[in-house]
């Protein structure tokens, strides 16, 4: 049996099932990357496109971009020594009074990255378990919850970034729930939920995280 693939588009939505050649056609094609992440049923999780270049039979990497060659600098004239210091030293001055400015807004800027790349892969973490709920729902016509054939207990699913995850059934709804741990950025009780109804539609919101941090897909 051919086996089937489901990938992460650029908008964070889950597509699939593909045949391995369209998945790799897609890669032609510069619709994913080596970043995007993939998924099948003998993976244990999403993992990147990289990672399984040797399953998809893609050998090779793009060739590197050429570095254009430095400009060379003319030597300063003898008599310019004086104007070189004095340039030199309004340069430095200059680097000293902005130095602080530019620190100010880089150092935010990149607690902000560091937070939203684990709330990004806390996502990934709990979406990939979104065929598995379908599959299930599809099997025994109710929604899995822990425990149940294929399902672990909640504390089971902790990693890195998760602290636990819990299947139920909420309404007409299954529902996943995932609890992050500690994003960052005095966040505290963030979860990501999922639900899907009958028809297959999935909705994703979340508790406690600024819409900054959340994946492009999930803000409002």
């Amino acid at each position: 049996m051919t086996q089937q693939w489901y990938y992460a588009d650029r908008q964070r939505q889950q597509r699939g099932p593909v045949a391995q050649d369209e998945l790799v056609a897609a890669l032609r094609r510069g619709e994913i990357d080596m970043n995007t992440l993939v998924w099948h049923e003998q993976l244990p999780g999403w993992v990147p496109l990289a990672q399984v270049a040797a399953e998809l039979g893609i050998t090779g990497a793009p060739p590197p971009v050429p570095r254009a060659a430095a400009p060379r600098r003319a030597p300063p004239p003898r008599n310019g020594a004086k104007i070189v210091l004095i340039v030199f030293g309004v340069l430095f001055g200059c680097l000293l009074i902005f130095g602080g400015i530019i620190a100010a807004i880089a150092i935010p800027a990149y607690s902000d990255y560091t937070v939203r790349s684990k709330v990004m892969q806390a996502y990934y973490a709990i979406a990939q378990h979104r065929v598995a709920v379908d599959e299930f729902r599809l099997t025994n016509g109710r929604c899995p919850n822990n425990n149940d054939e294929g399902f672990g207990s909640a504390d089971s699913y902790a990693d890195t970034h998760v602290e636990r995850i819990e299947f139920k059934s909420s309404g007409d709804y299954c529902e996943i729930r995932g609890m992050l741990r500690d994003p960052g950025a005095r966040i505290s009780g963030a979860e990501i939920t999922l639900q899907v109804d009958a028809q297959q539609n999935w909705t994703e919101s979340s508790t406690n995280i600024p819409s900054r941090y959340l994946p492009a897909a999930m803000r409002d």
